[in-house]
């Protein structure tokens, strides 16, 4: 008889304990307002930025021209050409 009831108390109490977690997380879910609740929406599509490839990489006279035009004016003109005969010395 004494080996039944120590039998019991081995068996029993984690089937019991195993019951009372399943209705403490059922009480714990009903809790969260729909609000704090997750919701199944994807996540919005990322758009990845178009980096030039290949001859798209390659910057021609154009390019050069609208960056000179915004770098050089009347007062720096003499000081940029130097600048510019001191790069093709080297």
């Amino acid at each position: 008889m004494r080996c039944r009831i120590v039998l019991l108390a081995l068996f029993g109490a984690p089937l019991l304990s195993v019951g009372c977690k399943e209705k403490r997380s059922e009480r714990v879910a009903a809790s969260y307002s729909t609000v704090t609740q997750a919701t199944e929406r994807p996540l919005p599509a990322h758009e990845a930025q178009k980096v030039p490839v290949g001859v798209d990489a390659v910057p021609v006279e154009e390019d050069y021209e609208v960056r000179a035009t915004s770098s050089i004016n009347e007062a720096n003109m003499k000081a940029k050409l130097a600048e510019i005969e001191q790069e093709l010395r080297l």
